[in-house]
């Protein structure tokens, strides 16, 4: 089987990963691939397959080499298995912005390897081969699940919803109960009934029995990026308002009434007919 060892930088959690000319052929062996156009292909990671694409991209040297991407879905995924070094270099990338002359350097016994080997040509294993791990991982993992480092990065400083969340069962609640600055949804399927609210912290107001929804059963959250954590409440009550167009509602404001679900909130701040 044909694989590539693959030193995680800082390229690797862009979801770009240039293939060294030597293993090209191991990823691309077809010839009747054109060098001026995507592949589309499939990478397996841990069981989960995501979407990716092979590529050439034109070097300043005057040669071509493939490069291979991927969507966000594995990127984050990939922060969070190669967790130490997602951090050293975020780490040192504010040392830089601090001192000009900081250069990002990880050291040789401090990196993190994977493996990436072609199964055929479109698709890929992505597997683990050196992972530093500390008693601290399972913390840092769950802040990036939360993107709660979301502002680390400049292409999410104009993001103002750092996270979705898919729908979760009721009894799934205890795993999301720390996390911050959200606005949330909780559905009563049986009753049909929806409420919409927010919170500094998920498990300090979304608690089984809650008298305005008491049976509800499922939850959904947004977490909020800290630039905008002062606008909370405005966030939650333009869900709120926009809920009620549609739906029929507790406020008896004019809706849609597009659903058999009805919005059970009673205040109704800022909306307007």
């Amino acid at each position: 089987m044909k694989e590539y060892y693959k030193k995680i930088d800082k390229s690797f959690f862009d979801g770009k990963v240039t293939i060294p000319n030597q293993y090209a052929d191991c990823f691309v062996a077809s010839k009747d691939f054109d060098q001026y156009k995507s592949r589309d292909i499939i990478i397996r990671f841990k069981g989960k397959k995501y979407d990716g694409k092979y590529c050439f991209v034109h070097q300043s040297n005057g040669r071509n080499v493939l490069q291979i991407s991927y969507d966000k879905k594995l990127v984050i995924e990939l922060k969070q298995e190669f967790i130490q070094t997602y951090f050293a270099i975020e780490s040192q990338k504010l040392l830089k912005e601090k001192d000009k002359k900081f250069q990002t350097k990880l050291l040789g016994g401090n990196q993190e390897v994977a493996i990436f080997r072609a199964i055929d040509d479109s698709t890929i294993e992505l597997s683990t081969f050196i992972k530093i791990e500390t008693s601290y991982d399972n913390i840092f993992k769950e802040l990036v699940e939360q993107n709660v480092f979301g502002w680390l990065s400049k292409e999410n400083n104009s993001q103002m919803i750092t996270k979705y969340s898919s729908w979760k069962s009721i009894d799934e609640l205890h795993k999301f109960e720390d996390t911050p600055y959200v606005v949330y949804y909780l559905v009563d399927d049986t009753n049909k009934q929806i409420y919409i609210g927010s919170a500094q912290r998920l498990g300090d107001r979304v608690k089984p029995g809650r008298h305005e929804i008491p049976n509800w059963n499922r939850f959904m959250f947004e977490i909020i990026h800290p630039e905008f954590h002062a606008f909370l409440k405005e966030i939650e009550y333009h869900s709120i308002m926009t809920f009620a167009k549609f739906l029929t509602n507790n406020g008896n404001r004019s809706s849609l009434g597009i659903s058999n679900y009805k919005l059970v909130n009673k205040d109704y701040k800022y909306y307007r007919d």
